[in-house]
């Protein structure tokens, strides 16, 4: 008899910890765009698409915005972290807000960046992954903030509103928010 573990043992342990690898793959793979796909190789690859640059100006009072529109980027197949992202926003949106949201004043969509149909929108936004971001018009003119600090909230709810709330305050405000 060989000293250690014995065979089978040795086989479900390694069994186990491919399984592992796998699921975590997976999981990782499901919030990314994968650069196969017909119509993402440019929207993945940094190098070939350029960033738009976001329009952030420093913390002064501004005109009461217009409309305000909240956009959550997502691919196909959604993790649960990324569903969270976006309904945390949105049931910001509806708690805090709901004569804003009602009259149109705030809006609240979900984009998928892998569907080509919304490639312009995707390039635009400089959307790569699953990503938040609101956009002020405000006298005819269109501001984009990323949101995507919001992030770090999603495993706390009521954090997540919280600072959420406080963003679209300050914008309803006309303010920009840090």
């Amino acid at each position: 008899m060989a000293a250690g573990m014995p065979g089978p043992f040795k086989l479900t342990c390694a069994a186990g910890i491919i399984l592992t690898g796998v699921l975590l793959l997976l999981l990782v793979c499901g919030c990314i765009a994968p650069d196969s796909e017909p119509g993402n190789a440019a929207k993945n690859n940094p190098t070939t698409t350029a960033t738009p640059a976001l329009t952030t100006t420093p913390t002064t009072a501004k005109a009461v915005p217009d409309t305000i529109r909240v956009i959550k980027f997502q691919p196909t197949r959604v993790c649960h972290s990324c569903l969270l992202l976006g309904n945390y926003a949105k049931e910001t949106i509806e708690v805090y807000f709901p004569a804003e949201y009602a009259a149109g004043k705030i809006t609240y969509e979900t984009v998928n960046y892998q569907d080509p149909k919304n490639d312009e929108l995707v390039r635009k936004y400089g959307a790569m992954g699953s990503s938040l971001f609101i956009t002020v018009m405000r006298e005819g003119e269109e501001e984009i903030y990323s949101a995507n600090d919001m992030w770090g909230y999603i495993g706390d709810k009521e954090e997540y509103m919280t600072v959420f709330k406080a963003k679209l305050d300050a914008l309803m405000a006309g303010e920009d928010y840090a």
